[in-house]
């Protein structure tokens, strides 16, 4: 029987509706084309910040310093821009807040020391998810199996009692290897008949 769904935040909740921006802002830097993702998210001043040992304002400090942004572009106009595209998937929103209180409901982000205030403030969907595990505070991240133990031990659940969502196939098979059923969002379409399937079994 399952009693809780978690699920990711960006590439999920939150995805980008056009790469346009992006990929103007890589023509305006001279960065080469589809890297500047990797450079805000997989860099190592991200992966820091993603692990709680810099804060939100010295990852972008640092960023802005690696991309030489000074005399070209403000740090908020960079941000503005990279993140202007991104929506919130009011949809999947319904859907968790519909299984509840009968199912418990948790967001699992890999995020940056501010995402507590980005989900509540900015998005307001933290009256959502009974929990919210960010791996800034808990110094871990996906797929460590210590960043799920925690949603599941703060929920009161069992792994087999759970369903995880993410679009980093690595993230999702993290999940499995504790037991917890994993789906690999691809796209709404493919995503909620398998989240549906797994809450309301034949």
């Amino acid at each position: 029987m399952i009693r809780a769904l978690l699920t990711d935040f960006g590439g999920v909740l939150v995805r980008t509706g056009s790469d346009a921006t992006r990929r103007a802002l890589e023509a305006r830097l001279g960065l080469s084309p589809h890297t500047i993702e990797d450079l805000v998210f997989g860099g190592e001043a991200s992966r820091r910040a993603q692990l709680g040992q810099i804060s939100y304002d010295a990852f972008w400090d640092r960023l802005r310093l690696d991309l030489r942004l000074d005399g070209r572009m403000s740090v908020v106009e960079f941000r503005d821009a990279f993140f202007g595209a991104d929506f919130l998937d009011e949809d999947l929103m319904a859907l968790i807040r519909s299984v509840r209180p009968a199912i418990k409901t948790g967001l699992i982000s890999n995020a940056w020391s501010n995402a507590r205030d980005v989900f509540t403030r900015l998005f307001g969907i933290a009256d959502a998810f009974d929990v919210m595990i960010i791996s800034a505070e808990e110094g871990v991240m996906k797929p460590d199996p210590r960043i799920y133990r925690a949603a599941l031990d703060r929920l009161g659940v069992a792994a087999s009692e759970s369903i995880f969502v993410d679009d980093v196939l690595e993230n999702v098979r993290g999940a499995q290897a504790l037991g917890i059923h994993g789906v690999h969002f691809q796209s709404p379409e493919q995503a909620r008949p398998e989240i549906e399937r797994l809450l309301n079994p034949a």
